[in-house]
Order: structure tokens, then sequence, then C-alpha cells
């Protein structure tokens, strides 16, 4: 593709179409193996065949004209679509009976092959078929056969996928990286360190802190608009060095693009900085990869994780990344620039260097890279940048360094330096003092008027939650409130945020924020500042989607679904928008008092063609972080967390954190053995880097902290405590009550807080099986937690020896000092929440959770059912409520000799009365008002106390 071709082999028979197969550079000119529901057909252009696809399935092979042995570092497609059609192109290798199966390649549509087009299958994304018997990935040598394989999206569509195929090209690897020769490669040295570079531009053996780092790096690939890459082992390369440390690299394949890259030898890293690249094909190129793959020897010995920001954070074990595992992540479920490796004493990451100062900000992608795991012990880092270089136009990028470190956490504070994160605001300056003070020990309540405690009794009656908020034990909370206007449904109607049809006029909506602010607590709004609807009447005011949405390459508007509703995505870069967007906030905090704001959706990694928009299309992200840094100027914000980091820099706080055990599917991958029988676990990258900057949370549209397990990972994870008020009618039902909502308040004031805004300085998983976990924080505050279903004996500080723990325990400590624990109970399985006091913990309160592990179940029921009747009384009336106990089943359980005590909550309401028989009832306050009341007893017998459920009863005007 770069030069001309050698002459074509003949094809073994001349009688019909033929396929030109390009095996490292030599063309054959080959008759098809096998075609299913295809034709081939001549075109007029030598080598070129036409092939017209019909049926739900479609597939044509080609053979090797002798068995291939190289490994493969490619397999390219060019073709033109002639009457493209909507489906998944992919690609089967045949090694004699065995089949291996390549993963998506492209997506087809009318218009994404309006052009030449190269489409590239690398071998580290092939896996076997589920039913070839195998499952390891491992594409087997040598080669006889490929197989081309379409899909149709619509497949009762008659119309055919026709496209003109030029050329398959397959590309060898080149060997294992250990034989590529060294001979006359320019060495760059600084001090110790060191690093070569040979004639075809690839860097060996770069040394680094007394290692070799890696043994080879690939420095580059190109990418076009239309899916197209272009290869550096394709180009022309010059090499010239500029210093003793540094070198500048020329890469140039005729007719596609000439790159001038900096390599620079620096203190712990390696740095490739394109200064210069011209595109020389007629499509923009839309993203560039470099390094295209960075090789780590995978140790004999030791632990390796494979640390990648997705979500939060998750670890691949060394076994896993040894048996070829591919990922690719980016924005927006990736949060920062930064994937790694960490091994023992040793770590290894790739980032680019973009200060907030450098604009437009380009988001990125990364990935692991295996194909070489399993032959040569090694795996890869990749790193991708977004760009908008049109043809015969040139651009430059921000340097990438492959960064090396003792461990994970120096890769961090190179990533900060670097990117002038250290000189951004702490949370503390982020927030006024009223804020400063209460914020670290709120736990975060997401309060959804539509359905304001969950299920259909109170669905559509947003006064319940007046009670709610009037009844919430424990605190402070920081409560956000949600699907108050308009309609009062959510994902509706957006930005109609300061319309309160719903809930009967603003006189209401400022009648909720004043219950909040009441009880000591904070107050904050749901909003979404770039996904609107049309039929909203801000939209219909401001000339309606056509003249405020963003576009794609094709010139349509951009769309999304949320809960089956469609909205569009808007350019808030544009006046009138952004003004919105602002005066909103000013409202809500002028008029009615609101402490805070959450923006949804503000972290997305969109492209933005609008004509008007006078900017490269992946600049929609530095419009982001331009609008949040104007929102946080009236309003403390926060959003989802996920996306590109640089809104950080303004961000009060991030809710937007999956912890994975909150997912239906999780045990299909984390936390449980997957096809190469090895443990994917998750770990705080989200976190970790700007814990002194950013409040964490979980996502608040999601589950909230109701699992012992979410609580042990989200104090591993450095979160706050987060719950969803919509939850409250389940925990009710199965006997919890207010009390799981009591422990996270426990919870956040006696631990949280301590690490709320301090940088975190240090995490390890303790244990082989990655059970047990590390974190530390700056001021000498430690989490050692427990992920594990069985009680377990966790260290304490210093020579204090052991606790045991519950299942998915914690403890807590401060300078050496514990504090704080769940620990085990052998009558009560989820354990106590217990503080230290003269040299052992004290239970302080049962803890309550929905269910020890895993998904929300429901299945932690309390000891005995408590029942109240009736279980609504007049306020301040003369009826009064019959309190019983039974088994939770409901037969009767004998309580003599017990000692019975009453937990009341809302004793401003009501109180108990004992009568001369012994019975208990629940009596209204004379002059009292209505609201919420709820009761619990505690029977102990031989020492031993069980619990019943809470029962809430409502006192009625």
């Amino acid at each position: 593709m770069a030069g001309p071709l050698l002459a074509a082999q003949p094809a073994a028979a001349d009688t019909g179409p033929t396929v030109r197969l390009v095996i490292d550079g030599v063309p054959n000119d080959l008759p098809p193996t096998s075609v299913y529901n295809t034709t081939l057909a001549a075109t007029g252009t030598a080598g070129q065949a036409r092939v017209t696809m019909t049926g739900k399935y479609s597939e044509f092979s080609v053979a090797f004209p002798s068995p291939y042995q190289p490994h493969l570092a490619r397999v390219s497609v060019w073709l033109t679509g002639v009457t493209p059609k909507k489906g998944n192109l992919w690609l089967k290798l045949f090694d004699q009976d065995n089949e291996e199966w390549g993963t998506l390649a492209s997506r087809i549509d009318p218009t994404g092959f309006d052009g030449r087009t190269r489409v590239t299958f690398e071998p580290q994304r092939l896996s076997r078929m589920t039913w070839s018997g195998k499952g390891d990935g491992r594409v087997t040598y040598p080669l006889r056969r490929l197989v081309l394989v379409f899909f149709p999206d619509d497949k009762q569509s008659p119309e055919p996928l026709v496209l003109d195929v030029d050329a398959i090209e397959v590309v060898g690897d080149g060997g294992p990286v250990a034989t590529w020769s060294r001979a006359g490669a320019l060495e760059l040295t600084r001090g110790e360190d060191r690093v070569l570079i040979d004639g075809r531009g690839r860097l060996l053996d770069w040394t680094c802190r007394g290692r070799v780092q890696s043994p080879g790096v690939l420095p580059l690939a190109v990418y076009y608009d239309n899916g197209t890459g272009v290869f550096c082992d394709e180009a022309t390369v010059t090499v010239t060095r500029m210093a003793a440390d540094e070198a500048e690299v020329s890469y140039a394949v005729p007719g596609f693009f000439t790159v001038d890259m900096a390599v620079r030898l620096r203190e712990g890293c390696l740095e490739l900085h394109p200064k210069t690249v011209r595109n020389l094909w007629s499509r923009p190129i839309s993203r560039i990869t470099y390094p295209e793959v960075a090789y780590r020897t995978i140790p004999e010995a030791g632990t390796m994780l494979g640390i990648a920001p997705k979500w939060g954070g998750i670890a691949h074990t060394k076994t896993l990344l040894a048996g070829g595992f591919y990922a690719n992540y980016g924005m927006p479920t990736a949060t920062h620039d930064l994937i790694l490796f960490e091994e023992d004493d040793s770590a290894l990451g790739v980032y680019s260097v973009q200060p907030a100062t450098v604009k437009p900000y380009r988001p990125t992608q990364f990935g692991f890279v295996g194909a070489r795991a399993r032959d040569e012990a090694l795996t890869g880092l990749t790193h991708r940048v977004d760009v908008w270089i049109g043809p015969d136009r040139s651009g430059g990028l921000p340097a990438t360094r492959l960064a090396a470190g003792g461990s994970a956490f120096d890769l961090f504070a190179g990533y900060r330096t670097d990117n002038g994160m250290n000189t951004w605001r702490a949370l503390a300056d982020k927030l006024d003092p009223r804020l400063r003070t209460g914020l670290a020990t709120s736990v975060h309540l997401k309060v959804d008027l539509w359905q304001p405690t969950g299920g259909t009794s109170a669905t559509g009656q947003p006064a319940v939650a007046f009670d709610y908020l009037r009844a919430v034990p424990g605190g402070p909370y920081s409560v956000e409130l949600a699907s108050y206007y308009a309609d009062g449904q959510h994902d509706h109607h957006y930005p109609d945020f300061l319309t309160f049809d719903y809930l009967g006029g603003p006189a209401q909506f400022q009648r909720l924020i004043d219950t909040i602010h009441a009880r000591g607590n904070y107050a904050s709004a749901y909003t979404n500042p770039t996904w609107w609807h049309p039929d909203s009447q801000a939209v219909v005011a401001l000339g309606g989607v056509e003249r405020i949405g963003i576009r794609d390459a094709r010139g349509n508007l951009v769309t999304k679904t949320h809960t089956n509703n469609l909205g569009y995505l808007i350019g808030g870069w544009r006046a009138k928008p952004r003004a919105l967007i602002l005066d909103q906030l000013r409202t809500f905090r002028d008029t009615y008092g609101l402490d805070m704001m959450f923006q949804d959706e503000i972290a997305r990694r969109e492209y933005d063609h609008s004509a008007d928009f006078g900017a490269p299309p992946y600049a929609y992200c530095e419009e982001l972080v331009e609008q949040t840094a104007q929102s946080a100027a009236i309003l403390p914000i926060g959003t989802e967390g996920v996306g590109g980091d640089r809104i950080f820099q303004d961000l009060t706080s991030s809710l937007g954190f999956y912890l994975n055990t909150m997912q239906r599917d999780r045990t299909d991958t984390y936390d449980n053995p997957n096809r190469n029988g090895v443990v994917v676990q998750q770990w705080p990258l989200g976190t970790a880097v700007m814990h002194d900057k950013v409040a964490f949370y979980p996502h608040n549209l999601d589950r909230g902290i109701d699992t012992t397990e979410n609580l042990s990972w989200a104090l591993a994870f450095g979160l706050n405590m987060h719950y969803q008020a919509q939850h409250t009618e389940r925990d009710f039902q199965t006997g919890r009550g207010f009390e799981l909502l009591k422990g996270l308040s426990l919870v956040q004031r006696r631990v949280a807080s301590r690490y709320f805004g301090r940088a975190m300085t240090a995490f390890r998983y303790l244990t082989a099986d990655l059970r047990v976990s590390r974190t530390t924080f700056d001021g000498g505050v430690e989490i050692v937690a427990s992920h594990d279903l069985q009680p377990r004996a966790l260290p304490l500080p210093g020579a204090l020896g052991t606790v045991t723990v519950a299942p998915h325990g914690f403890v807590a400590s401060v300078k050496g000092v514990p504090t704080y624990a769940l620990i085990d109970d052998a009558h009560h399985q989820p354990g106590y929440l217990a503080r230290w006091a003269d040299g052992r913990f004290v239970p302080e309160i049962a803890w309550c959770p929905a269910d020890l592990a895993g998904y929300r179940s429901d299945v932690i029921r309390p000891d005995l059912r408590l029942t109240a009747t009736p279980a609504e009384l007049p306020a301040g009336g003369t009826s009064r409520s019959a309190l019983t106990l039974a088994a939770w089943d409901g037969t009767d359980t004998d309580l003599t000799g017990a000692e019975i005590t009453w937990e009341l909550d809302g004793e401003s309401l009501a109180h108990l009365e004992t009568d001369a028989d012994g019975s208990v009832w629940l009596a209204p306050n004379r002059g009292g008002g209505k609201g919420w009341v709820t009761l619990r007893a505690v029977v102990t017998r031989d020492g031993v106390p069980a619990y019943s459920g809470v029962q809430l009863v409502t006192l009625v005007s």
C-alpha cells in the first residue's frame, strides 16, 4: 500500500474471478475457496473483485497459497462500498480443522464506506467460537484459510451488500521482540537510562530505574475518519539525533501521512511527541495511536496487575495478562487518561501531557495488548489521541509519556505534575465555610419526587417526601432532589427544571428546600445541561433542536435515548443555551437557596460537526470543561464523574462510579473465574488520582450502598456514603426501616469524614486472592477492607494483633490507632459497627444491610417481626396502636424472661405506653403534629440481643 506492489502471482485457474491476497507484501490473485450466499465477479481492474453478499449470513473464503507460519500483526481488507448495508463484518481464520473467530471489525452503513476503506482485524482480538471446544483465544499456526463474514442488521431485507475488494493484506508481526535487530540502532542516554531506535523507527530496550521497562515499542499508527488505519511498519523512516537524550524520527507513508516525532528520555519516562503530522490522503485523520504498543515482560515470580480506569478501576491479574488479554478503554467510562501495570516493586503506565492551559483538550483511548503473551511472555500498553487533520493539512499533538515508578502512586504523581493538576484547587477551597464544615459528615441522600420512597403507594405523591425528610434519622445529609420539575417524570421535558407543575408551583419547591434546611441538611437538585427534549418549553423558546443541537459527521442531529425517551445533545457552547444553563443556576441559588447542584452528563465524549462550531469536532469536550467552570462559579457542581478528568478542576463532587458489585451481571466479570480461570477485581484508579480535589460517591442514579460488599468497596475506594430514598419502602417491608441509613450515617461520620478531601497515598491487595485490601490517605488514615463473604481476621496497626471482621467487614485507623470496624458476631450475621475504646472494639450499632454481597436481594431479615395495629393514627388524638412481637414468619414466640427495650424515632410526635397487663402501645402526643414514627424492639436473653423489624406508624391529620 505504501508503494507499488510486486507482480501478482498467477491464480491457480484463470477461468473465474479472483481475490488479491497480499502476503507480507507479495500479491497473489486467487479464486475463492468457498462461498455462501455470496457471488464474486471481476470488475475489469486487475486483482479487484466485486463481492455481492445476501441473506442473514454471507461469507466467502480464500486459501493461502501455502501454509502461513509467521505470527500475525494484522489482516486488512481494502474495499469500496458499492451498495453498503448496515451490519457487521467479521473475520475467521482456519488452521486445518480448527476455527478462529475475529471480533467485530467495523460497522457498515450506507455512508460508512463512502470511498476506499481499509478494515483491519488484529489477532489479539481473536477468540475461538464456543463450539470449537476451546476458549483460550489463541491463534494456532500455520494458517491455511481466511473467511470474511457479513451479518446484516436487517436480516429480512432482500437488498444485498455489494463491495469492491481491492486486496486482502496479511502482515506478520516481525518475529519475537527479542530477535529484533539492534545492529546499527541509535542509542539515547540520560544518566543510567537508555533506549535504542532502530532503522524502522522501533524503540528497543528502554531502561529506566535500573531495569528494562519495555523491550520493544511500536511507536505509531494513524486512523482516518472512516476507520482506515495505516501503521508505522509501512513507513519509510529517518532517524536524526538531536541531543544525547533526544532524537527526531520521521515516518512517511506515501499517499497517506508524514509524521515528525520527537523521542526523548526524561526523568522517569520515555516521551513520544508527534510535533508535525501531515495528512496526504483524501480523508481527515481522526485518531493517532502512540505508542501503538509498548511491550512489558510478564514476570515469572511475584504479582502483576493490569489496571484500567473503567468505571472507577479494574485490576486484571497476571494470569489473565499471560493468557493474551486484550481490551480497549476510553471516555466516558474511563475518567483518567492513564493505564498501567503494577508489580511488587515496579509500575509502568502511559498518559498524555495536556495541561488545562492547552486547549482544546483531546480525548484519549487506551488499552492492553496481549498478542505476544503466550509465546513471548509479553503484554503491552497502547494509547490513542483524538485529532482532526483534514486532507493536505498539518497539525501537532501533545506528548505521550511512558512513565516508570516503584508503584502506581508514583505514576499518579507524575501524571498530576505533568498535567498541572497539583495547582488545581483543593476540595476544601471549592466549598463555602458552611459546606466545608458539614459536607464531610453528610451522607448523600437522593430523593426522587416521582417515587419518594419507592414502590407503588408513593408513586406520583410528592407530598410523601415532606414526611420522609422530616422523619429520616441521623444525618446530616446532602439531599439531591430529582423528578421535581415539569410533570415529575425523570428524563422528560429537559431543561424545564424551573417549572414545578408537578409539585403544585414554585412555593412547594421552596417548601422542600426549607424542609431540608430546617433539619440542618444541604439541598441540591438534579439538572441536565447537555441532553434536552424537543417538546420542552425552553427548547421551543430557543428555536428548536435544529438550532441548538450538535451534529454528527453526516450533518444529522445527535440523539440519545434514556428510559425509552428520545432526547437531543445540545451545543451548550452557543450563547443562548449557555445563558439559559447559567441563569437557571443563579435562580436555584438566589431564589430558592440551593447549596449545590448536580449536572448530569457533563463529562461526555462527543463530537460536534456543526457548521457553526468553528473548532475541531472533538473540542466539544473542551466546551463542557468551560461550561463546568462557569457553572461552578455560581454553585458547587457534582456530576457523574466519568469522562475527562479536566472537569475535575472545578467539580466539587463526582457521583459517577458504579461499584461493580451493584450490577446484576457482576459475577460474569468480577470476583469470579473468567474463561482463563482467574479473578478480575476492582481497583480505585478513578478516585486515587484526585481524592484531594473532589468528593467521590457511588453513582447517584444507581442503587447506593445497601449491601456489606458495597460498603467494603466504598471505603476501600475512598468513597463517601450514598443512599437512595426510593429503597425506603422495601427497607420497611423487610424490617430494616431506617437502620441501614443510621449505619451509613455513622460510617460517614466515624470513617469517611476522616479521608474526605485528603489525598489517597497507597492502595494494595494484601492477599493473593485479592480479597483483602489496604488503602491509606494523608493524615495517617488507613482502611483495611475484607472483600470476602466469610468472616476474616484483619490486621490491626502495629503490634495490636488482629480482629475478626464480619463478612466484607473493615478496620479503620488513624495514625496507628484503630478507630472503627465492622466486627463479626456469632448471633448477628451482618456484624456490628464498633468503636475502638480501652484497647478493644465496642459495638455501637447492629449493621442491617439488604444483603451481605453482590446485588441487593433483601435476604437479610431481622430476628422478630414487630406489628403495629393500626399502622395509621390521628395526630394528637386518643387512639393507640398495639405493638406485638412474633417470629418473622408470624408464629408466636415465647418472650418469658426476656428483657425488651424499645427504640422510638419520632418522640416529638408520639410516645410509648405500657398497660398493667404488660401490653405496649404507641400513642400520639397531645397537640403533636402529623408525620412518621418508627419503632424497633431489642429482645435480650442471656445477654444476647435479638432485633425486631422496624415498624412505621403514620400520624395523619
